[in-house]
């Protein structure tokens, strides 16, 4: 659930490069999913938009806020101790959705500053599981010298009856001199698929985030 492996700059440029290259020809295998995520004609005027159709820009963009101890061992100390299996469990659940033979995956850059990622995965995801991981006991816990708080938004009227949720995640760092990192994560299972949202974005964009998730889940819905 700490992002320590990407910066928010890191995201950023991936989106800008995935806008102004790479390949026009999407897998004939994904058209269908691809249909199913949102456009420029979906968003408001000015935002940019790109898709991620590489399997190495599927796994970055998700690992943006995973642990380091997931794929890259280090020595990490949780307090208490079984946030460490809490936390893995939820960011591998997250991880099980990169293979982009299963999942498309779209990004986009609103007002050249705040950038969310969105995905359509073939691969059933538990939400009630990985919410639970994010905000049951380990709704507060230590990573090393970071506080991480999670807790759970309440659900937009649009899609209040959808199995979803919406996580707001916050790391506190010791250090005064470090930056907090936000992060907004939206979860949905809709009928066979899975829709995913995340955002590095900061509490006052609250709003945005909810409306960019709904929209996504609504998009998929009313297919």
């Amino acid at each position: 659930m700490y992002r320590a492996l990407w910066k928010k700059a890191g995201l950023v440029g991936l989106l800008v490069a995935a806008a102004c290259g790479g390949s026009d020809v999407e897998p004939t295998a994904a058209v269908s999913r691809e249909s199913l995520l949102l456009t420029v004609e979906d968003l408001s005027a000015g935002t940019q938009v790109a898709r991620f159709t590489e399997p190495e820009q599927l796994v970055m963009n998700l690992l943006l806020d995973t642990p380091s101890d997931v794929g890259v061992p280090m020595d990490i100390v949780y307090d208490p101790g079984e946030c460490g299996e809490q936390s893995s469990y939820a960011d591998e659940a997250r991880l099980t959705l990169s293979d982009v033979d299963s999942t498309s995956m779209m990004g986009a850059y609103f007002d050249d500053e705040r950038s969310y990622l969105a995905l359509v995965s073939d691969v059933p995801l538990d939400v009630a599981r990985v919410a639970d991981a994010h905000t049951g006991s380990c709704s507060m816990y230590r990573m090393n010298s970071r506080t991480i708080t999670t807790s759970r938004l309440d659900l937009p009227p649009a899609i209040a009856t959808e199995n979803a949720a919406i996580l707001y995640e916050v790391s506190d760092p010791d250090n005064p001199d470090w930056a907090n990192n936000e992060v907004f994560y939206g979860y949905a299972s809709v009928d066979e698929y899975t829709v995913a949202v995340v955002s590095m974005n900061g509490k006052e964009f609250e709003g945005e985030f909810t409306e960019f998730f709904t929209n996504a889940v609504l998009k998929v819905r009313n297919r």
